[in-house]
């Protein structure tokens, strides 16, 4: 399973749970003045746990940044996320892998961006077994 897929699976997760009323991109945020979210992932261990069965622990460091116009609002809405996913579980529909999920930082402020949004940003740590290719 890629980042991306994993991304997409955690997002989509808490875009439904908490009812944000904002897009949580890949990777980057868009060139706009609007409210938005992105996960992009951190550089991660290159050593990995592989197991004689062919499985292998996968652990991804990824960071939320959340733009918002109001202050309180983009760290209200990091906390939020990174409350929500620390100690949680969520199982992959299609794949029925499980990823595990805990919060590696408290929400950060970045900065204040020339179209006068806020930056804020959230670690996380996502891990799950993969199966052999």
């Amino acid at each position: 399973m890629s980042i991306y897929n994993v991304s997409n699976i955690i997002n989509t997760h808490i875009e439904t749970a908490l009812s944000i009323p904002f897009t949580i991109y890949n990777d980057v945020l868009p060139d706009t003045a609007a409210d938005a979210a992105c996960l992009r992932y951190d550089p991660a261990p290159a050593a990995e746990k592989r197991y004689t069965d062919g499985t292998r622990l996968l652990k991804w460091n990824l960071t939320y940044y959340i733009r918002n116009k109001k202050r309180d609002k983009a760290r209200e809405w990091a906390g939020k996320i990174t409350e929500y996913l620390d100690g949680r579980e969520i199982t992959d529909a299609t794949t029925g892998v499980k990823i595990s999920i805990e919060a590696q930082t408290l929400p950060q402020f970045i900065s204040v961006d020339e179209k006068n949004n806020t930056l804020y940003s959230a670690a996380i740590i996502a891990e799950y077994l993969e199966m052999e290719v």
